[in-house]
């Protein structure tokens, strides 16, 4: 007797009914590899599923921490930002404040430099002898000139060479520097007593002769109107000349006559 060795083949039958009143219903025959293939198939389905859905978890959430710390960097940039155009703004005021102390030390600066350069035109005016040398009235003498008696009125004679000019005076005027200066020198004329000159420091140097006692010594710094001689009546005449860079000049070319 032998024995049947060959494995039976199983096979699944899938019945399909409908619950209507006829009764109907289908058999369908799947051999079992194709169960398993099926299965296999549906396992392998569900596996790629579950790793679709992990997948997607993971990248759900890295891009969740992701678009988390942009929106971090983006709040802190637009933090920085704000803080930036505060201090920009704190920056344009400070330079605004700088700019209107500048302006402010600009026109001090110019107005001290205008007010120094009227200080010294001014001091430059003072010291050009153009000045009258006397402090009340007096006139012109001529050489030749004689008084009521017929007598010679000149004692005191013009230095043609110096363009001098003679005032005459009555007693009680003085004679007075016509510019600010410094008393170069105090000496004695050989003819009509003494001699004053004041170097007015812009190349000016004024000259002045009387017969009376000089109120100045040398080296006096004096301003414009200093006195230099007391007129009496033994000293009415003085002689008046100017000098510009070593040239005489007409005194009466810078005199300034007011009144």
């Amino acid at each position: 007797m032998k024995l049947n060795l060959r494995k039976s083949k199983t096979s699944y039958t899938v019945m399909i009914m409908s619950d209507s009143a006829k009764k109907h219903h289908r058999e369908f025959h799947i051999r079992a590899g194709a169960v398993g293939a099926v299965t296999i198939f549906a396992f392998a389905l569900f596996v790629a599923a579950i790793c679709y859905v992990v997948y997607s978890s993971i990248t759900l959430t890295n891009s969740t921490e992701r678009s988390k710390r942009q929106l971090d960097q983006i709040a802190q940039m637009k933090e920085a930002n704000e803080q930036l155009q505060l201090e920009k703004e704190e920056l344009e005021g400070e330079i605004a404040q700088l700019e209107a102390t500048i302006s402010v030390l600009s026109d001090t600066v110019n107005q001290k430099v205008e007010a120094e350069q009227a200080l010294e035109a001014e001091i430059a005016e003072e010291h050009i002898p153009k000045g009258f040398p006397m402090n009340g009235t007096a006139q012109i003498k001529e050489d030749g000139e004689t008084d009521d008696d017929g007598d010679d009125a000149s004692e005191m004679h013009a230095d043609a060479e110096r363009k001098e000019v003679i005032f005459t005076a009555a007693a009680g005027t003085n004679v007075i520097t016509s510019g600010a200066g410094t008393v170069l020198s105090v000496s004695e004329d050989a003819d009509y007593g003494n001699l004053i000159s004041i170097d007015h420091g812009n190349g000016y140097v004024s000259m002045y002769r009387n017969g009376g006692s000089p109120m100045v010594k040398e080296g006096n710094e004096v301003i414009r109107g200093a006195i230099l001689y007391v007129i009496d009546d033994e000293n009415t005449d003085t002689g008046y000349s100017i000098r510009k860079d070593d040239t005489y000049v007409d005194p009466m070319e810078l005199i300034e006559i007011n009144g």
